[in-house]
């Protein structure tokens, strides 16, 4: 039986294993540890991309003969899949994951650390909408309240979809124009949970103008929503299916909930907001953050500030 790590942070109370235990009856034991320690959210793309992209290759493997040869034979049936860059890398992250657990904790080797890595920290695209493409898709809401008031904090605030589907009339301030995002909502295996947010960035205070706020003061009024209940009694699947509808009926190019995000962020930047100002109100952990994603949305800020330098030289040949 492969040696049990005794080092620190080792998990308590490690579970006895046999040596030639397979890949898919070790998962369970790695998932286990791992719900005590990452948030729903986290679990839920954990569980699934064990299950749809990982289990089915390596499951009826013995883990002490995996081998690299495994791993690249696996990362390049990963590889002609139609995924983004960053989903490969995602992917790849949760077997490295288990792998470093296993060795770790458990001796086993690891074969990920010589097959090297596949995916990318950047993606190579990023859809949104312009202001007029929203427009069209938000006029097929006009009598579904609902997905209306949903999709105008989505499009307006950039905030997560697990932010909405958390908010309650309690987390809104009509007097100063704010919504305070202090937890974010999923779905574990059937069951609504209400989190922290994604990180400590994610708390954050968001502007939001007088006609949003009307909006979605009408909504509540009309659904006679109770204070401490949430705004959306839905999961993700509603603003999914919403969303394809409405692209469908108003003919816009079809993106995913998700893009409403940068839909708002891109919108910000054409008004001219500064990195600073956008990183803080969809709370994202650094500026740098921002600057990594949405770079090539903004002017050339080197071309902006040599024209500035002429300028000035003009007025100091003039004075």
């Amino acid at each position: 039986m492969p040696k049990i790590s005794t080092g620190e942070g080792s998990p308590a109370a490690l579970p006895d294993i046999p040596a030639d235990i397979r890949f898919a009856d070790f998962y369970p034991i790695y998932y286990k540890d791992m719900e005590a320690r990452l948030k729903p959210a986290s679990l839920v793309t954990k569980e699934r991309i064990f299950r749809e992209k990982i289990l089915p290759f390596f499951g009826p493997l013995p883990m002490a003969k995996i081998t690299t040869q495994h791993v690249r034979k696996w990362q390049s049936v990963i590889l002609r899949q139609n995924y983004s860059e960053t989903y490969r890398q995602l992917i790849d992250f949760q077997l490295g994951g288990l792998m470093n657990y296993a060795a770790r904790y458990y001796g086993f080797p690891n074969p990920c650390e010589k097959a090297g890595h596949i995916g990318s920290k950047k993606t190579k695209k990023l859809d949104f909408w312009t202001p007029e493409e929203y427009r069209a898709f938000i006029t097929c809401f006009s009598g579904d309240p609902e997905a209306f008031t949903a999709f105008e904090l989505l499009y307006w605030t950039g905030m997560r979809q697990g932010e909405l589907l958390a908010l309650t009339p309690q987390d809104i301030d009509g007097a100063r124009r704010e919504i305070s995002v202090t937890k974010t909502y999923t779905q574990l295996n059937g069951e609504d949970i209400i989190s922290t947010p994604k990180t400590k960035k994610s708390l954050r205070r968001i502007s939001i103008p007088k006609f949003l706020l009307d909006e979605v003061n009408i909504y509540i009024k009309s659904s006679r929503i109770r204070p401490e209940c949430r705004l959306f009694e839905r999961t993700h699947h509603y603003l999914l299916y919403k969303l394809n509808r409405g692209c469908k009926e108003s003919g816009v190019k079809k993106i995913r909930t998700h893009d409403l995000r940068h839909s708002h962020v891109s919108l910000l930047i054409n008004a001219g907001f500064s990195p600073l100002d956008i990183a803080e109100r969809v709370g994202h952990e650094s500026v740098s953050t921002t600057l990594d994603v949405y770079a090539h949305l903004f002017p050339d800020q080197q071309q902006m500030l040599t024209d500035r330098l002429e300028q000035l030289h003009q007025t100091f040949e003039t004075s």
